[in-house]
């Protein structure tokens, strides 16, 4: 057996029935089962960057867990070819690494809050502040479990959505493999093993599971022999990473909020000749750029936008190139699980990459989507603190708008929770959590209006 074989593991946690003629991979399988759940359908409306945007040219969770998913596959068909010939998979594993790769694009965010990175931002903040004015609640947790909702994490509630939270015919939700599991769970550590940001190790840079999916994520891991990361998560992470770097600033070109300017003196500045890897020196990205936008005829009203499509191509080709060779490059590292640093960020392409972070920091900084941070952050925590207190009284006491909130909330929550789980205080806040990350940004901000009487 060759060296990669052992890691695609295409059992699942409960037997699945397949077609006699069904001539998928279990993988492509999986891929299937994603594109008809109703939590990849909501991705239509949850934020990547720009909150509430009223237009349809820039991108949702969706239309980029779709890239991601491409950006993936091809990842995975250049990779396998090269692993196959060097004789660390094989030839009758062909075709799988792609198709876990796009089945984790697509999946990899289906656990965001509702208003992006600052609805995570939202949830851990309503919860250190809560339980600091409820420690009798607080006192009721385990570390742990505290750990688990201060921290929260659109990853992690990934893999509980994945496990939990799709009632098809028991408890084991959407029963995906174990390899496209394993692929989604970026640090493998529970929240106090994780969330050590000062630490070198990658893996330990936050966590990948609640206490509620302890048992799963055991059971997952003592299947493969890996130390830390499963070696297509750094994969996972630099398609995502490629595609959101040049899609933000594809899109903020569109809506006015950089320049050609802002994004020659972004490359100048990180791509200086001092810096810059022998293969980007090559490349000449600040004069491919000008090139790209010279070339665009001056009355061409989407001047820009034009040029920044066309340097988008040539820029996630390069970087996809980069990161395939650095993962062959320490490929035993990897499969050892002795490897525990970005691939993008440690390949040829870490200087290209640096210049996009930057331009992303300017984008992020813009009044327009500081203001809708403003708008989701105050309707994160307005939703939570309802929901909060129903879910821990199950809708009963004298308040009588608590049986009126516990029984808005979704009906398969409730099931999931009323027959599946021990009814602890940890599970009833994880019940109003789940109902609220699952919301999308407009539904979420509807509740708030007419919950406040502005509606």
């Amino acid at each position: 057996m060759a060296l990669f074989d052992q890691f695609l593991i295409a059992r699942r946690f409960r037997d699945s029935l397949v077609a006699v003629d069904d001539s998928r991979n279990p993988f492509e399988n999986d891929f299937t089962r994603v594109i008809f759940s109703s939590s990849f359908r909501r991705l239509q409306d949850k934020t990547q960057v720009f909150q509430l945007d009223k237009g349809d040219f820039v991108r949702t969770r969706l239309t980029h867990s779709m890239e991601v998913s491409s950006l993936g596959r091809s990842i995975g068909l250049s990779l396998e070819n090269k692993i196959i010939d060097l004789g660390y998979l094989s030839e009758d594993k062909r075709g799988m690494i792609p198709s876990i790769l796009a089945t984790a694009g697509l999946v990899h965010d289906l656990g965001n809050p509702p208003f992006g990175h600052f609805g995570e931002s939202a949830i851990q903040s309503f919860f250190k502040e809560w339980f600091v004015a409820h420690p009798e609640i607080a006192g009721q947790l385990t570390r742990a479990e505290r750990a688990d909702l201060e921290n929260f994490d659109g990853n992690v509630q990934t893999f509980r959505v994945l496990r939990k939270l799709h009632y098809l015919k028991d408890r084991d939700g959407m029963n995906m493999t174990y390899a496209v599991l394993a692929t989604v769970i970026k640090y493998p550590f529970n929240s106090m093993e994780g969330n050590r940001f000062g630490t070198e190790e990658l893996s330990r840079k936050k966590f990948g599971y609640f206490q509620s999916e302890r048992e799963d994520f055991e059971q997952l891991w003592a299947a493969f022999p890996m130390k830390k990361r499963y070696p297509f998560t750094f994969l996972l992470e630099a398609a995502d990473d490629i595609a959101y770097s040049v899609a933000d600033i594809e899109d903020a070109c569109k809506k006015g909020i950089i320049t050609a300017d802002d994004i020659r003196d972004f490359l100048s500045d990180s791509l200086t000749d001092v810096m810059v890897s022998e293969q980007e020196r090559e490349a000449d990205f600040l004069g491919l750029f000008n090139r790209f936008y010279s070339d665009v005829d001056r009355s061409y009203k989407n001047r820009l936008d034009l040029a920044v499509q066309q340097f988008r191509i040539i820029a996630q080709r390069f970087m996809i190139t980069a990161v395939i060779e650095e993962f062959i490059e320490h490929i035993d590292e990897i499969a050892e699980g002795t490897y525990d640093r970005d691939l993008l960020e440690n390949s040829h392409a870490s200087n290209l990459r640096n210049a996009f972070k930057m331009i992303g920091k300017r984008i992020f900084s813009h009044k327009s989507i500081i203001e809708n941070e403003i708008v989701g952050y105050s309707t994160m925590k307005y939703l939570l603190d309802e929901f909060v207190q129903a879910t821990l009284t199950e809708g009963k006491g004298e308040n009588p708008t608590r049986i009126r909130f516990y029984n808005l909330i979704s009906s398969n929550y409730r099931f999931i929770y009323e027959t599946f789980t021990s009814r602890s205080v940890y599970n009833r806040l994880q019940l109003a959590v789940d109902y609220v990350s699952g919301m999308t940004d407009n539904f979420a901000l509807k509740r708030y209006r007419k919950f406040r009487g502005m509606d």
